[in-house]
């Protein structure tokens, strides 16, 4: 039977959780995560939209399956856009993992932010971290993975996440193709 390679968007559309490369051959890690289920826009601005019920328990099933990686999920900083719902994603996450909520930095750079702002973030930091998760929205958080990767990821689930090593490389030098798609992972796969 001939192996077939899929595409990280076909393996977003497909819903398949696959791990590529082992989390241990690594040097640093990047986890991209993009917020849980939101209300739908209504009588608040986009800014302040909660979390539904079902994002609730979706990014809390998150949280669990990272508390089941053991050491594979390790982030050395946190970054959250300060909207509501991607805050409300990572207080979430962190109950799950038994970390403090104090562990998540709030960025006004990741609400409505694009590559660029994505990539300064990770251009600042003084490459002390060796693992950074970064909980965002789509479409930036989406193309920031395609950009490191050269994967087409055709737009993360809400509460998906996805892993991206850098091999010998400084934070403040990440650019285009830098990365290597490590896994995909959507709590709805479980």
């Amino acid at each position: 039977m001939k192996k077939r390679n899929l595409c990280l968007s076909e393996i977003i559309k497909s819903k398949i959780y696959i791990q590529t490369h082992s989390h241990q051959s690594m040097k640093r890690r990047l986890f991209l995560i993009r917020h849980s289920y939101a209300e739908d826009p209504g009588t608040v601005s986009d800014f302040e939209r909660h979390l539904t019920l079902k994002g609730q328990s979706t990014a809390r099933a998150l949280g669990r399956h990272l508390l089941s990686l053991n050491e594979a999920f390790e982030p050395d900083k946190i970054f959250c856009s300060p909207a509501r719902r991607t805050a409300q994603t990572a207080q979430n996450i962190v109950e799950e993992l038994k970390i403090s909520e104090n562990s998540i930095q709030f960025k006004d750079q990741i609400y409505n932010a694009s590559v660029r702002e994505l990539l300064s973030l990770i251009h600042s930091l003084d490459g002390s971290e060796r693992n950074i998760a970064i909980i965002g929205h789509n479409p930036a958080i989406s193309y920031l993975g395609e950009h490191l990767t050269n994967e087409g990821t055709g737009g993360m689930e809400p509460c998906s996440m996805v892993t991206i090593g850098l091999e010998d490389i400084k934070w403040k030098e990440v650019s285009k193709g830098d990365g290597t798609f490590v896994s995909y992972f959507h709590p709805n796969i479980l």
